[in-house]
């Protein structure tokens, strides 16, 4: 028997033998958590115009739909995967642990530069925060003034925490800009500032929550992205899989790995980033698996000769590799996470402490 669902201007017709070749097909789709690094870490918006491109109609997704049906499963299997491998995995390799304890103050003075050089380099291309978002009323160019001075204060690392209150501020007002769900993409950065305000601030206690809450704000950020590039609305990536032929899944069927089905896969890879992430889960894995991600998503673009296109994927995901490589260092911190509900967590990570005069400060 047939079944018939109507989506928007299109009619897509599942039959019984549709679901079982999608069921057949899950091992293939397991592989893709591993194949997706163009689109499923690319911000499409950074490429593709919502006002100025003749967008792919293509119907939204469904729960009622076999694929989506499969990757609300597979989400839960890999935070279930997840949280066991945090309660059973032993900790951090002991030479990680010396090798970052002793380096905490250039591990952040790093990851300093290379938020302030994405800043710099953002704001010297005309853009607020992001690449695709500008303004050029007088305020907008006081927001790139401001932007271009607290990535100068960064990468001099000078009155460091001074530009992570003018972050906020930053932030806040790009919110009024360019209005709330927009925000919330880019939320890292505010991650990011408190984190800094945090890491710095007297007390111990304090301290401890500077990790955390950056990885939750990056972790929702990177949600946010993936419901509104792909999954609430697939016509922007499809758009950029129409200029952009990435989608090798079509060479194993293209009746049944379409580009519409590719952006569903790509969007639930990067939402699996996103739920561990924020529930704190095995940090170090899943941010050695974004930066994958985020690396291959970049020979991409160099290897095909899109040297404009990898360059400013490079500039727009620097403030990720700065975090990524404090997360690899350091983990996501014993607070805010799932696991805390459920057993204690034992302290397996590195502290990273820094005091106000940015010296390392030792755990009491």
């Amino acid at each position: 028997m047939k079944k018939r669902s109507v989506s928007g201007s299109q009619t897509v017709i599942w039959s019984g033998a549709t679901s079982r070749s999608c069921i057949l097909h899950l091992p293939l789709v397991l592989t893709l958590l591993l194949g997706l690094p163009v689109l499923a870490s690319a911000h499409v918006k950074w490429f593709v115009r919502e006002d100025s491109e003749q967008l792919v109609q293509v119907s939204q997704f469904s729960f009622a739909e076999p694929w989506v049906q499969t990757w609300v499963g597979i989400i839960l299997v890999c935070v279930t995967m997840a949280l066991l491998m945090e309660r059973y995995l032993p900790g951090p390799p002991e030479k990680l642990v010396t090798f970052a304890q002793d380096r905490r103050q250039q591990a952040v003075h790093l990851f300093q530069g290379l938020v302030g050089l994405a800043l710099l380099l953002t704001a010297v291309k005309g853009a607020i925060l992001a690449p695709h978002l500008s303004e050029e009323s007088l305020f907008g160019l006081l927001l790139r003034f401001a932007q271009g001075g607290i990535g100068v204060l960064f990468i001099a690392n000078k009155a460091v925490r001074l530009g992570a209150v003018l972050m906020v501020v930053l932030f806040l007002a790009s919110t009024g800009l360019f209005g709330f769900i927009t925000s919330l993409e880019y939320f890292n950065f505010l991650g990011i500032a408190l984190f800094l305000l945090l890491q710095s601030a007297p007390g111990d206690r304090v301290r401890s929550y500077a990790l955390p809450v950056m990885r939750i704000h990056t972790g929702i950020a990177l949600g946010v992205l993936a419901w509104t590039e792909k999954l609430i609305d697939p016509n922007l990536a499809a758009r950029f899989l129409e200029k952009n032929q990435i989608n090798f899944m079509k060479a194993l069927g293209e009746q049944i790995f379409t580009d519409r089905v590719f952006i569903l896969c790509a969007g639930c890879t990067e939402l699996i980033f996103a739920i561990i992430f924020t529930l704190g889960l095995i940090t170090r894995i899943n941010t050695l698996a974004l930066a994958g991600f985020l690396v291959s998503s970049n020979l991409y673009f160099f290897l095909v000769g899109k040297t404009d296109e990898a360059f400013l994927e490079l500039s727009g995901h620097l403030p990720l590799i700065a975090v990524a490589i404090l997360l690899i260092l350091y983990g996501g911190g014993s607070r805010l996470c799932l696991t805390n509900l459920f057993f204690h967590k034992a302290q397996r990570e590195p502290a990273l402490l820094v005091n106000n005069d940015g010296e390392p400060a030792d755990k009491g």
